[in-house]
């Protein structure tokens, strides 16, 4: 993912800024400013990935061959003889024609992945749902509605971890209800996101990452992505949604004063202050309690609709007493979402971080109780995000694609607690090649200048890769499929941790990505042809 337009953001606020401000440290992509759009169409460039007839439970060996030796050897130049030689590096590429290992630089190492953790979280539930696997998202109330259209008591929006919930699906719900004859309802419009047992946020984020798109909560009612945008109307901060509310003491643009802004949002609240100067300010900030916000809007949609609402919009989790029963209650309406396929297309191109969390407590909700805890009392006390750690760690043991000694603590990336081998993921996209889903996953990667969170890298390889990127505070990386000149294709992860300095690493992962293409090589070659 870029860091670029991250890093600028710090450099204005902390350079022009003479107080405290909240440091963007991020999972995050230059193209989520738009990610709320349709999902995008299938890989139009790139290649095919074959399925390897690779055995993963058997060792796999390194490559002596001369030109494989020549190519780990200068990706070794590169990356010693870069500004970032001090930091970690590990990188794994594997031929899947014949298995052979081609580059292994401390790839059985543990490193801090960023979002190329979505890779993972993406197989296991490809893997477990199947490709066609839909969310569902209802309205229940406790009694039928009244001949005379009267619903007596509250009517709850229930929520299931549909990532792709938004105004239109309230709409069609609306319509639902319209058509049986709702007039009025005498009760609350409650959001009830119980459905996930655990918290909405990942575990071992960092408290400053909470306020901003990224970081968005997920709960089990999503709606809108948990985001909102905030922009400059008229000269002044406003918001997509009257649901933040903005306090702004931004001062107008001055002659000879740089311009500069910060954006806070309180951790437990929808509250936004917006200081400094200029005309400029804008961001994109996750949403504290969306399901009240789904509420809130549902509420506001019957009405238009003429249909009277005598209580409140509200909210409710699993930590809520009273809150839905599903079993005792009437289901009036509902929709579903897209396909798995789509959504983790959608996930993976843009990096959407709340995607791989609502898919990681999914998992966790459907498959919990084949992964137990080795400890019986966290066992009885344990979430749906954490039970989803559980069963991709299980899964990825029982394939071969990882051992115990990983740490698995949410599904995007996010977490720092995340540490995965450069092997294990090569091995991963391996197992995805063999896989019943290997077209839907190869189509849900990013391709190299052409599309996703790499529309504008890796200029030199476009078309020739096919990989999901990750970016951290102090980590980059980068894991996928690259074609070489003579059409052989490789499995790879490269993974940086410990990038203090303040430039941007990844022209040197995408170098090092692109030596895989042996482009060079094969320029060479056609030069000395034409000699």
């Amino acid at each position: 993912m870029s860091f670029k337009n991250k890093s600028k953001i710090q450099k204005l606020l902390i350079t022009l800024i003479l107080f405290s401000v909240v440091i963007f440290s991020a999972c995050r992509s230059v193209e989520q400013a738009s990610q709320s759009k349709d999902v995008l169409p299938a890989n139009e460039e790139g290649f095919d990935v074959p399925t390897s007839n690779i055995n993963l439970a058997k060792p796999l060996e390194i490559s002596n061959k001369p030109e494989d030796v020549a190519l780990a050897d200068k990706i070794d130049e590169t990356i010693e003889q870069s500004e970032f030689a001090n930091a970690r590096w590990g990188v794994f590429v594997i031929s899947l024609k014949d298995g052979r290992v081609v580059v292994a630089r401390d790839a059985q190492k543990l490193f801090n992945p960023a979002s190329i953790q979505k890779i993972l979280t993406s197989i296991v539930a490809l893997d477990k749902f199947g490709a066609d696997f839909r969310w569902k998202t209802s309205i229940f109330a406790r009694n039928q509605i009244e001949p005379d259209g009267t619903l007596n008591g509250d009517l709850t929006l229930y929520g299931q971890g549909a990532p792709d919930f938004d105004g239109d699906g309230v709409e069609n719900l609306v319509n639902q209800l319209q058509a049986k004859g709702l007039k009025y309802v005498k009760g609350n419009i409650v959001g009830d996101e119980s459905y996930f047992k655990g918290d909405d946020i990942g575990d071992g984020w960092t408290w400053n990452d909470l306020q901003w798109h990224y970081g968005a909560e997920a709960g089990a009612l999503t709606f809108k992505e948990n985001q909102a945008g905030v922009y400059m109307k008229d000269g002044e901060p406003t918001a997509s949604t009257d649901y933040l509310q903005i306090r702004s003491e931004l001062k107008p643009k001055q002659d000879g004063i740089v311009e500069g802004f910060g954006i806070k949002r309180g951790l437990t609240d929808n509250q936004v202050y917006i200081w400094g100067n200029g005309d400029k300010a804008s961001g994109r900030l996750a949403v504290h309690n969306p399901a009240l916000w789904a509420a809130k809007t549902l509420k506001e949609s019957l009405e238009k609709r003429g249909i009277m609402v005598d209580g409140k919009a509200k909210s409710a989790n699993w930590k809520t007493e009273n809150h839905l029963d599903v079993k005792n209650a009437v289901e009036l309406a509902s929709i579903e979402s897209r396909t798995l396929a789509e959504i983790v297309q959608k996930m993976n191109k843009r990096s959407i971080n709340v995607y791989a969390e609502l898919l990681l407590r999914t998992i966790g909700k459907k498959f919990g109780d084949t992964a137990p805890d080795e400890n019986r009392q966290l066992q009885e006390v344990r979430g749906d995000d954490a039970a989803g750690t559980s069963v991709i760690k299980k899964f990825l043991k029982e394939n071969n694609v990882a051992t115990d000694e990983i740490q698995i603590h949410d599904g995007s990336g996010l977490s720092r607690l995340d540490f995965v081998t450069p092997e294990a993921f090569g091995r991963a996209l391996v197992f995805a090649a063999q896989s019943q889903f290997a077209d839907v996953f190869k189509d849900s990667l990013p391709i190299a200048a052409t599309d996703g969170t790499l529309g504008g890298r890796l200029g030199k390889a476009k078309g020739k890769i096919l990989a999901k990127t990750g970016s951290i505070t102090f980590v980059n990386s980068l894991a996928g499929y690259a074609q070489a000149a003579d059409g052989e294709i490789y499995a790879f992860a490269i993974i940086s941790n410990n990038i203090t300095r303040k430039s941007d690493n990844s022209r040197i992962i995408d170098a090092i990505a692109t030596s895989l293409t042996r482009i060079d090589k094969n320029e060479q070659n056609e030069n000395n042809k034409n000699k």
